[in-house]
């Protein structure tokens, strides 16, 4: 899934938000490397990220989010 960066820094899945003027779009393959492979973007879990839609920097996101991505609970 593609991200959305807006102009205050913050990002959104883009499949579950709409465009806004000044969006910079992060395609599938750099969001994979940074989500996955690096690991230094963060969303929480589903179903929560259907709700929230945010992604987050590793260290600076929802707690859950961090614990998530570490490999411990998200409760």
């Amino acid at each position: 899934m593609a991200i959305r960066v807006r102009k205050d820094g913050t990002m959104w899945c883009a499949a579950h938000t709409k465009p806004e003027d000044g969006d910079t779009y992060i395609d599938d393959g750099l969001h994979y490397t940074m989500s996955v492979e690096r690991g230094v973007i963060v969303a929480l879990p589903m179903p929560e990220h259907e709700k929230h839609c945010q992604w987050g920097w590793l260290g600076s996101a929802p707690p859950a989010a961090d614990r998530w991505r570490r490999g411990g609970s998200v409760a």
